[in-house]
């Protein structure tokens, strides 16, 4: 994990908040312009040069704390570079939008206008593939559409596992993404910790590894788990979904089973 100066990470982690703000004004000037393009709305769009003015400024303070906040380490891959691309692309199409209006050049400005509002929906779906995974758009989605898309059903097991081969794919990993998949992922490793594959928790992040085979008690996931909502060290933070019971025990059952692909748990979990 990169060691970016506190001033860096401190700054960068203002992008989450700055975003918004050219998400709304480009989106008020998109639906301003299209209101103009009606006869009873002609004047809709008198406010423009106001809405850039504010639009410009905050797109290139937004971009600048992303590329600030992808500085920290805990993003990787591809999606962080079309991402921060996009981000940088869409700020820059905003800028030449404001030009073009300022110019006087309509038809440019009509198409760099919507060109941004496309680079801004781009954008936004990779940034929302960092912040909560891949699968962010599918997770919940309707069975038919998940086959159409290619994506495997990731719903969290309701009842008693069934203990064997695969379980880890079917019943442990299921958990796993859907509590804490947003953070500790492929593209997010918040705290350098992937939760995707048993190689990852077994390797574990900056506070050691996740799991110790054939000891749930002793596991870092399961105390963090367990701890009172309040403690700073809870897993999830306070504010996220958290895991029910019987999904706690399955990762414990699991780990207790020997934390294997395919572990057979006939006892219940220690915790």
């Amino acid at each position: 994990m990169n060691e970016a100066p506190n001033i860096v990470l401190f700054l960068g982690r203002f992008h989450p908040l700055l975003v918004h703000l050219p998400i709304g004004f480009l989106v008020l000037l998109v639906a301003l312009e299209s209101l103009a393009c009606f006869r009873r709305f002609r004047g809709a769009n008198a406010c423009a040069v106001y809405v850039l003015a504010l639009l410009v400024p905050s797109a290139l303070v937004s971009a600048a704390c992303g590329w600030l906040l992808s500085q920290s380490g805990e993003y990787d891959g591809g999606i962080l570079r079309v991402h921060r691309f996009l981000g940088f692309a869409t700020a820059l199409l905003c800028a030449l939008v404001a030009l073009c209006h300022w110019r006087g050049w309509t038809r440019a400005y009509v198409v760099f206008l919507y060109s941004s509002a496309a680079a801004l929906a781009l954008t936004g779906h990779f940034g929302g593939s960092l912040t909560h995974g891949s699968d962010y758009l599918t997770r919940y989605a309707l069975p038919s559409i998940k086959a159409l898309l290619g994506r495997q059903s990731a719903d969290v097991p309701r009842g008693a596992p069934h203990w064997g081969a695969g379980v880890f794919a079917s019943e442990v990993q299921p958990v796993l993404q859907a509590r804490c998949g947003a953070c500790h992922n492929a593209q997010k490793r918040k705290g350098g910790l992937r939760v995707d594959s048993i190689d990852s928790l077994l390797r574990g992040g900056e506070d050691g590894p996740a799991i110790v085979a054939g000891n749930a008690a002793a596991s870092l996931i399961i105390k963090r788990l367990l701890l009172p909502l309040e403690d700073e060290g809870h897993m999830p933070p306070k504010g996220k979904p958290q895991p029910k019971p019987a999904e706690i025990a399955v990762l414990g059952r699991w780990i207790d089973a020997g934390a294997r692909s395919n572990a057979v748990a006939d006892a219940p979990s220690r915790p």
